[in-house]
């Protein structure tokens, strides 16, 4: 099987379990499993699997069925400009969430130290993210 059949598979599969973004879905999923980014894997729609991939492959793709976040299948997900790992035990980066680093950054002046305090709120994303803008805080 190589990589445009599997992502239609996929696809359809994710169709029928009424999954948002079913295309996207698998496409991310199959950049998991190939450790691949997915622009390699749409250039190279004709590659072919290994079985041992095909199975890694199905097995997200249940996981995703059963509503699984994405974050969780890939064990990251994309926040601010910044990258951070996730698991069932975090809670999952929401980008309305980035308004908040937004707001902040406009009152936090960027010559100046101020104590930052994020506790128990699940990755960590808002205080990283604004330490990271603001290298004095």
């Amino acid at each position: 099987m190589n990589y445009n059949q599997i992502l239609k598979k996929g696809e359809n599969f994710l169709k029928k379990n009424n999954i948002k973004n079913p295309y996207l879905d698998v496409e991310l999923i199959l950049s998991k499993v190939l450790n691949r980014n997915r622009e390699e894997i749409i250039l190279n729609t004709n590659n072919k699997l290994k079985n041992k991939d095909i199975i890694k492959f199905k097995n997200y793709l249940f996981r995703r069925q059963q509503n699984e976040p994405m974050a969780y299948i890939l064990g990251y997900k994309h926040f601010w400009k910044y990258k951070f790992l996730t698991n069932k035990s975090v809670l999952i980066p929401r980008p309305d969430t980035e308004l908040i680093i937004e707001q902040t950054l406009k009152y936090l002046p960027t010559d100046k130290s101020k104590k930052i305090l994020d506790i128990g709120t699940g990755s960590g994303c808002i205080a990283i993210s604004l330490l990271k803008e603001r290298t004095k805080c």
